[in-house]
């Protein structure tokens, strides 16, 4: 058998044709030999043409077929899947969010925020800086110890005026809602025992005592009136004198037809009796005031009998501290006096958390996106059912944390900017009264320390509003708008980039990116590195918005470029 092969064939071979080749060489240096014993070989031409015995072809192509399969096995458990070049390992985040060359102010605002409360901080710096973010973020790292809790009530003699009381941090939400509980079980007891046929007896025997005491003074005056054929006539007036024949009251027109010495006569006894009359009926007021003060004492102690059980087991439950004592007694008091007074108890009573109402916690850091008046300092009202309710401000949410306020809210709304002043002025904070409320509230320690965010324009408003507002702030912290390229090298800033991507969710830098965005953040400085985190992050986020379309795990130097390119010419990338 005769194959035929070219020369450009020998370089793809297969372990057959490599098993074939060893043949022939065989072959060809057994012919050799024997033509060397017998006669010089003749040149041979160069071919591509092998001549194989075609007695040992059979078994030669067995042996390469066993072969071959050994050898397909072997290769396919060495066999590794193409390896796909890994991507670079992305830029390390800072661990620290501020790092865009701001750590002068940094140092300056911890220091501020842990200072002694009634300290307050201003901190300045051109928008985008981060101010705002940086205050919060340093805010919430920063201890403080708790201060008390507050709770209002109603006082019994006085009331508008709303008495605060202090409670140990974090028991006011519980004791409230434990004595509205209390109260709202009392006022159903109270109902339910002055319906009751026991006190309805009560009643009617009082009004039989008031009535029989009334007619006790006048009896006497009756008695000797009637021997004179005078009548003693109870009007809704008082008393009237007239006078009587055969036990009946004589008409004024039979009076008149009398002779006039019997008319004399009679109008002379009806003057004598009407003076002591008078002087008996003078002292009727005093019966009728005994009598209503035991009317009080009878709903006095209803109003006990359904309000005293439920606040014995909360006084038993705080005994040990006096001044949440002193506050289930206040609220005792104010439902007392308010059943005794024809209202209704609960009303009255209704204690109030100053912090917020159930389920609302006092928080470490608030940040105030409204403010006003009511806002920031809160205000009593009542509620759809009419009871009291207080809707806490800004001030007394923080607790002794921090309100983070920013100036030009302040500067828009000056009356809110003297509500904070003269919270800020007296350190205390005083709720505002409701509409159609009389109600003055108790003033409370502010306990909170206020961060001011402003920048030249907004600060340069509240000191016109103002003058001597820097007094309220004796700390102060600027933050650079630019810093010169030694103060924030390369690696610096795309750490600090790193961070800001990952703190807002976007896919982590490759090493690529850090010249680019290091360059952009050199040109809008103007010469020195731009510390606008609001720019930056901009960048960052139209330039993930591409990596997205190309389905990268990390934000490329080509995609930062392309969002580069897009913002050039005005495009969404």
């Amino acid at each position: 058998m005769v194959f035929w092969r070219n020369r450009s064939a020998k370089k793809a071979d297969t372990p057959v044709v490599a098993e074939e080749r060893a043949a022939e060489s065989a072959a060809q240096t057994e012919t050799a030999s024997a033509q060397t014993s017998e006669t010089p070989p003749p040149s041979l031409p160069q071919t591509n043409v092998v001549t194989l015995v075609t007695s040992r072809l059979a078994d030669r192509l067995a042996g390469v077929a066993s072969t071959a399969g050994q050898i397909e096995v072997q290769d396919t458990k060495s066999i590794k899947p193409p390896q796909v070049p890994a991507e670079p390992a992305p830029i390390a985040p800072a661990s620290q969010p501020h790092v865009f060359g701001q750590k002068r102010a940094v140092a300056k605002i911890r220091a501020a925020l842990n200072a002694k409360p009634g300290e307050h901080l201003l901190v300045l710096g051109e928008p985008g800086t981060g101010r705002l973010a940086l205050a919060e973020e340093l805010a919430a790292d920063t201890a403080r110890n708790a201060a008390d809790d507050w709770i209002y009530v109603v006082e019994r003699h006085t009331p508008t005026r709303a008495k605060a009381f202090a409670i140990p941090h974090g028991k006011a939400a519980e004791l409230v809602r434990d004595l509205r509980a209390a109260i709202d079980k009392a006022t159903v007891a109270f109902e339910r025992h002055t319906k009751s046929d026991e006190h309805r007896i009560s009643l009617d025997l009082l009004e039989e005592e008031i009535r029989y005491l009334g007619d006790k003074a006048v009896d006497e005056v009756r008695r000797r009136a009637e021997s004179q054929n005078i009548a003693v006539v109870k009007s809704l007036d008082g008393y009237v004198l007239a006078p009587m024949h055969e036990g009946r009251v004589v008409r004024s027109d039979v009076f008149r037809a009398l002779p006039e010495a019997l008319k004399r006569n009679v109008e002379a006894k009806i003057t004598t009796l009407e003076s002591e009359l008078q002087s008996i009926v003078a002292t009727l007021p005093n019966v009728e005031f005994e009598a209503s003060e035991k009317y009080e004492a009878l709903v006095r102690q209803t109003a006990l009998r359904a309000i005293r059980p439920s606040l014995v087991v909360l006084k038993r439950a705080h005994e040990d501290d006096q001044s949440i004592v002193a506050a289930i007694d206040a609220v005792e008091d104010a439902f007392v006096a308010s059943s005794t007074s024809g209202g209704a108890g609960q009303h009255a009573a209704m204690p109030l958390n100053l912090a917020g109402e159930d389920g609302d916690e006092v928080r470490k850091v608030v940040t105030v996106r409204h403010v006003s008046p009511v806002d920031l300092l809160g205000e009593i009202g009542r509620d759809a059912l009419g009871r009291p309710a207080h809707v806490p401000g800004q001030l007394a949410r923080a607790g002794s944390g921090f309100v983070i306020i920013e100036a030009w809210r302040l500067a828009a709304d000056p009356k809110a900017w003297s509500a904070l002043s003269a919270a800020l002025a007296s350190r205390e904070i005083t709720p505002l009264s409701g509409a159609g409320l009389s109600i003055k509230a108790d003033p409370v320690p502010l306990a909170a320390t206020i961060i001011l965010i402003a920048d030249e324009q907004s600060w340069s408003k509240l000191e016109a509003i103002e003058p001597g507002i820097a007094r309220h702030f004796p700390h102060v912290a600027k933050l650079s708008a630019a810093v010169p390229l030694a103060d924030m090298p390369e690696t610096e800033f795309s750490m600090g980039a790193a961070r800001l991507a990952s703190d807002n969710a976007l896919r982590p830098l490759a090493p690529s990116v850090a010249p680019i965005i290091y360059k952009d953040a050199v040109r809008r400085g103007g010469g020195r590195v731009s510390l606008s985190c609001t720019a930056l992050l901009h960048l960052l986020k139209d330039a993930d918005a591409v990596a997205g379309t190309r389905d990268a795990a990390q934000i490329r130097a080509s995609d930062v470029t392309e969002a580069l390119a897009h913002r050039a010419d005005g495009e969404t990338p």
